[in-house]
């Protein structure tokens, strides 16, 4: 429980109320309904933005937006989302990242929650999407 909220606390969430006792396989046994979350590869998602069929958001912090980020996406900081949902288009496919998985995840649930229907995890997120060598795009700060 100490490393989930020192988890949460480092993308902004910090006010944790509770806990699952038992986690997921407690709550499985109790019969209760279990959400999914899709997760796409950073090849597979390379295809599906050359296509159209999809639509990427980083939720990266800016800093790490700036140093490089995937061409065609959209940012809206995970720290955002406890203010609101971004504003995108719910009938499109989404695809999440951050830099390796775990902040995208929650982002992904908290779209889900917002009632965002067909929102898929990068696997790895953009370590893993540099890794495969695909193309990145950086916006720096114009120095004076």
């Amino acid at each position: 429980m100490a490393e989930a909220r020192m988890r949460l606390a480092r993308i902004g969430l910090e006010d944790a109320r509770g806990y699952l006792n038992g986690g997921v396989e407690a709550w499985e046994k109790a019969g209760l309904p279990l959400g999914e979350l899709p997760q796409i590869s950073v090849e597979d998602l390379s295809q599906r933005l050359q296509s159209g069929r999809m639509r990427v958001l980083d939720v990266r912090r800016e800093r790490e937006w700036e140093d490089g980020h995937i061409e065609a996406a959209s940012w809206w900081p995970l720290d955002n989302f406890k203010v609101a949902p971004p504003e995108i288009d719910r009938n499109v496919a989404i695809a999440v990242h951050c830099k390796g998985g775990y902040r995208s995840m929650i982002a992904c649930s908290l779209l889900q929650r917002a009632g965002f229907e067909n929102v898929v995890n990068v696997v790895g997120g953009f370590d893993a999407w540099q890794a495969a060598k695909l193309p990145v795009a950086a916006e720096k700060p114009v120095g004076a």
